[in-house]
């Protein structure tokens, strides 16, 4: 297994494996590689909940595809993910609360103009 891979979501797409809901994401590493990557369960529940979607149903059509593919895209990409491999796949998972960090207001906001600068430059 390969682990720690950092980079950058770059597209997605759901696709449907034995009727089954998939999120592939193209990600580019950190290092310029793109790698396709699958979305686990918990990732795709994080951003798809499937209860305001579905309620209590368990059986989807098949034209939900078409309002699901613009969340997706817009909760994903340009989302940093770790990515990692498992039985010759990729997979990806967003990063975990523990490494966000609260600092005071005034502090934020110095952090974000420094942003700012290095991105402007």
């Amino acid at each position: 297994m390969i682990k720690g891979v950092k980079g950058t979501i770059v597209k997605t797409r759901p696709e449907l494996l034995s009727g089954r809901l998939r999120i592939v994401a193209s990600v580019k590493s950190d290092a310029g590689e793109v790698l396709e990557a699958q979305m686990p369960d918990r990732e795709v529940s994080a951003i798809l909940p499937r209860s305001v979607l579905l309620g209590g149903g368990t059986v989807a059509p098949v034209s939900l595809l078409e309002t699901v593919a613009p969340i997706v895209a817009r909760m994903s990409d340009g989302r940093r993910v770790r990515v990692w491999s498992f039985k010759e796949r990729w997979f990806l998972s967003f990063q975990p609360w523990r490494s966000v960090r609260f600092v005071g207001d005034a502090d934020g906001e110095e952090r974000a103009q420094d942003r700012e600068a290095v991105d402007g430059a």
